[in-house]
């Protein structure tokens, strides 16, 4: 199961964070970000897709991630990251 995080880092300093593992709710909260109005600088993306044995035998955490600085490329690399669905 694939988990979701978004940090938002706005001009006054502060740091939000959402996470959750339900794509539609977070496609709301992408949705939502008005980044002129709220004073986003720049978010930051992360997909979990779980642990998995990986080439070298051992347990890994395969995710992507990024930062993005503007809407459109945010929702370009949630559409990346989550193809498969």
């Amino acid at each position: 199961m694939k988990n979701y995080t978004l940090k938002l880092y706005k001009t006054e300093g502060k740091v939000e964070k959402v996470r959750t593992k339900k794509k539609r709710r977070f496609l709301r909260i992408l949705g939502t970000i008005n980044w002129q109005h709220d004073g986003v600088k720049r978010a930051y993306l992360k997909v979990s897709y779980g642990k998995k044995i990986c080439n070298y035998g051992c347990i890994c955490d395969f995710l992507n991630d990024t930062y993005c600085n503007e809407k459109k490329e945010l929702l370009d690399a949630f559409k990346y990251f989550d193809d498969g669905d």
